[in-house]
């Protein structure tokens, strides 16, 4: 199980392969086939079967279960896997319709040579067998479709929501199509009984997802306690969960629904420890896109909100003497902040052996966060505040120079240049696995 979860498109690939190795292709190479119109059906049944498989996992992900954050290291590299065999799906039938389509056409076309086989009289068509094939071929343009548009950035977070909730119904079409059409051979190995038990795996949170109950067990009614408007367009609220919050982490993130209608809820790291007697945590939110911009006047204190979470293991765990380097860049302060704030209510009881690198643009007067220097004092946390227009960026040699036998490092920034620095560290001798970086990348 550890292995696979180390590399789980890997084993979502040979799993299925391997399955169809023993137990469909045999007979495929009893017929001994001769060349391409021998092997086509196979590998579109090969092509199907691998795009059913990946779906279901990937309706499995999107069902957000606790036991897989967990082992993946956190809801945020969950969803990054769950982005990945998405579009691994979406190539999976494309290939599949195309080896379906293309030959034929190419053939009709007189551009390849067709199938040199005696076609027989045609029985009576079977009304379910017709249907899952039409059913499915709908299926597959509607899911290139949302692939496409799920992908596209620039199309409103609104759009994304609803176009993601779509694949719910994509899935099921696609289930119906290829378990309908599963040659009887397949039903007789496990080949086909193990497609069957992935597709109800994937069916159970696909409903979910249509029914709008994903994540609603860990919902909890909030409202608004205050607002502040700082400059850079940042917007620091203020959350008091009404009841029920179990608590959070520092590091972790939540889902914020304000109760704007076809908005739904937006992922938001959070700035703040929590305090059971104080009971409120704070969110610093970057207007980054169309929604975010528009927050500050969309909100007011006192406003009933719903808070979907805690999610994330971006905990900075450390080991025993531990030297942790942490690494923020921008709004990438936030989990950090929180750290901070853990480590100053503990009054010293945990020792912290700790470097703090935080890299803005500029600095401007009531700018958030306020007093960092003074946080990290009370936190034991040496400071690197690092101003690019001043000092010039901050670069991985600022970093590496810092680091200590057994260091571990921690990046919380814009993904590219994180990926950037994890690749230099490690290159330099950095183990892979003290590299912790926040994939809060949720398109």
């Amino acid at each position: 199980m550890t292995q696979i979860m180390k590399r789980p498109l890997f084993w979502l690939a040979l799993l299925p392969l391997g399955l169809w190795a023993a137990f469909a292709l045999p007979e495929v190479l009893a017929k001994n086939p001769a060349g391409f119109w021998d092997w086509r059906r196979p590998l579109i049944l090969l092509s199907g079967l691998f795009a059913l498989w990946w779906m279901s996992a990937g309706m499995v992900l999107a069902a957000r279960p606790a036991w897989l954050e967990g082992r993946f290291g956190g809801l945020d590299k969950l969803y990054r896997l769950h982005k990945h065999i998405g579009i691994g799906a979406g190539v999976l039938v494309f290939t599949h319709w195309m080896l379906e389509w293309l030959p034929k056409k190419l053939s009709k076309a007189g551009w390849i040579a067709g199938p040199n086989r005696p076609r027989g009289p045609r029985g009576e068509p079977d009304l379910w067998i017709e249907l899952a094939k039409d059913v499915g071929e709908w299926a597959g343009y509607i899911l290139l479709a949302l692939v496409v548009v799920a992908l596209v950035r620039r199309i409103p977070y609104r759009w994304f929501r609803l176009v993601h909730k779509a694949f719910g119904l994509v899935f099921l079409a696609g289930a119906f199509h290829g378990l309908m059409l599963l040659p009887a051979s397949y039903w007789q190995s496990l080949l086909g009984w193990l497609t069957a038990a992935l597709a109800a795996a994937g069916a159970v949170p696909a409903l979910l997802s249509l029914a709008g109950r994903i994540g609603r067990k860990r919902q909890h009614a909030a409202s608004v306690e205050a607002i502040r408007q700082h400059p850079g367009q940042l917007l620091e609220i203020v959350c008091r969960p009404l009841a029920g919050w179990p608590g959070h982490r520092a590091g972790q993130f939540l889902f914020i629904d304000f109760g704007l209608r076809g908005e739904g809820a937006h992922p938001f790291t959070i700035a703040s420890d929590w305090n059971g007697q104080q009971g409120t945590l704070t969110l610093a939110i970057k207007a980054l896109g169309d929604f975010t911009r528009q927050l500050p006047s969309l909100v007011q204190p006192g406003q009933h909100i719903t808070l979907e979470g805690p999610y994330g293991r971006f905990d900075f765990a450390p080991a025993a003497g531990e030297h942790q380097v942490w690494v923020a860049g921008g709004i990438g302060v936030t989990p950090f902040l929180a750290r901070l704030g853990e480590l100053a209510h503990e009054n010293g009881s945990a020792k912290i052996n700790a470097d703090f690198f935080y890299s803005t643009p500029e600095a401007a007067p009531d700018e958030f966060p306020s007093a960092l220097a003074e946080r990290c004092a009370a936190a034991g946390v040496r400071l690197h505040r690092r101003i690019s227009e001043r000092d010039g960026p901050l670069t991985s040699h600022d970093i590496a120079a810092c680091l200590q036998p057994g260091s571990s490092v921690w990046f919380c920034g814009p993904a590219a240049w994180g990926q950037a620095l994890g690749k230099t560290l490690i290159a330099g001798g950095l183990p892979e696995c003290a590299f912790h970086q926040e994939a809060f990348d949720f398109r």
